[in-house]
């Protein structure tokens, strides 16, 4: 499996001996050399991805290293290079520095500098795809927040997630929405040997479907109205690190297909494109749909759900974990900064609520209390109506008479109106002063 140590290195020389020396002291460095002697072929193996670092030399027989620099910057690929460069050619190495070279090394180069400038050079590069990412993430205005949770059954969970976050194989993350299922994810990334390279997430169900195609893949310049560049697509920007599928059931059977292919082979074609992509992704897929219900009626292939089915990690709903409320409310009013505290009625009373929209909902519920309540406490009155438990419907008797069946109704009606006579008798169309001599003889003035 590739580690931020182990690089893929181009080299570009036409002098096959040299080529063949330096390809053999970096393989025994553990790095993966592609070896190419034009720049007709370098410019083709930059523009397939993959790779980390390119070693240039200038003078080639069908052009000069120099186009390989253009390239990578045109396409704004994430790769550094490295020039070798004879004593005569110093001038051009400066020109190469300008392009965006990370450095020059004259011929031949001495071992030991080049080991550490590729160190520096392949960091540079993994700093660049991490920023592309990023700010991929600043976009999506993602939660950063850890999953919090006392439960013993969700810290199995935890548990086998850093069991899993070891393997190479897909996981599937399974549960509501509003779960967290994007923060196991992201833990699943960040305690896995590809912490160091991108994580990138993708709704599948906020892309449109003429665009999502393009959005995983990439597209070709021309490849329709619209492409008048080259784009890379999340699939190769996830290259060496993790790519986050989310709400995978919301995708198409076509898309379906081509997602299986890129599975299995860990290649694709940009969209319009003619040479296959080759990248080193895991793939990390969230659904709150029984995919398995899908499959059986032929919404998800099956193929794919046992592709993606590696290990399966079911996060339950929060109405499953209710000791987990108390805890994730008080961590949301901390990350407020200010100085809520919530009464013990509160806390019962969103203890007895079934959240539906899970956490999601409850950080919103807990964000909208705190604005609105009156002082540092939080009580019960002051979160949303629809947390509140409502009244079960009165149900009239049939065993009353007439006179017991009234006092009930109005009653009802004055309860439905939060004892507010006035708008009570307007309800009932009766003038308020007879509402009043009812309430009275009831001995219900003041209910």
């Amino acid at each position: 499996m590739p580690t931020p140590e182990r690089l893929a290195i181009l080299v570009l020389d036409d002098d096959a001996s040299f080529g063949a020396v330096l390809a053999e002291e970096l393989a025994s460095r553990g790095h993966e050399v592609v070896r190419v002697a034009s720049v007709a072929e370098a410019r083709e193996r930059v523009r397939e991805g993959g790779l980390d670092v390119a070693l240039l030399d200038l003078q080639l027989p069908d052009g000069s290293g120099l186009e390989v620099l253009r390239e990578i910057g045109a396409e704004s690929l994430p790769i550094e290079a490295l020039v070798l460069t004879g004593n005569a050619e110093v001038p051009t190495a400066i020109e190469a520095m300008r392009l965006g070279a990370y450095d020059y090394l004259s011929k031949p180069p001495r071992i030991d500098e080049l080991h550490v400038l590729l160190a520096k050079a392949a960091e540079k590069s993994r700093l660049r795809s991490e920023n592309v990412a990023l700010r991929a993430r600043l976009r999506r205005h993602e939660p950063r927040h850890g999953f919090l949770t006392g439960d013993p059954a969700t810290r199995q969970i935890l548990a086998t997630l850093e069991r899993a976050a070891a393997s190479v194989l897909p996981v599937l993350v399974e549960g509501e929405t509003g779960t967290g299922k994007e923060l196991i994810a992201r833990a699943l990334h960040d305690q896995s040997p590809r912490s160091g390279f991108a994580f990138v997430p993708v709704n599948c169900a906020a892309l449109p479907e003429n665009l999502i195609e393009s959005e995983l893949f990439g597209h070709e310049r021309g490849a329709f109205t619209g492409a008048v560049d080259r784009k890379t697509g999340l699939f190769e920007i996830a290259s060496r690190g993790t790519l986050f599928l989310d709400e995978i059931g919301e995708l198409s059977l076509q898309l379906q297909s081509r997602l299986l292919r890129a599975l299995e082979t860990q290649e694709f074609f940009r969209v319009g494109g003619t040479r296959p992509v080759r990248v080193d992704v895991r793939v990390v897929s969230a659904t709150n749909r029984d995919l398995r219900a899908e499959v059986e009626a032929g919404r998800f292939r099956g193929d794919l759900f046992y592709r993606l089915h590696g290990i399966s990690l079911r996060i339950p709903p929060l109405r499953e974990r209710r000791g987990d409320i108390a805890l994730l409310a008080q961590h949301f009013l901390e990350r407020l900064k200010g100085q809520w505290t919530l009464d013990s009625a509160a806390v019962d009373l969103l203890a007895s609520y079934e959240w539906p929209g899970n956490v999601r909902e409850l950080e919103m519920v807990i964000g909208r209390a705190a604005i609105l309540s009156r002082g540092p406490v939080i009580r019960a009155e002051d979160l949303p109506l629809d947390v509140r438990p409502r009244a079960a419907p009165r149900v009239l008797r049939a065993d009353l008479t007439l006179a017991e069946m009234e006092r009930e109704y109005i009653q009802a009606v004055l309860e439905k109106n939060h004892g507010h006579r006035g708008r009570t008798a307007t309800a009932l169309g009766i003038d308020p002063k007879t509402l009043y001599n009812k309430l009275h003889a009831w001995g219900m003035e003041d209910p």
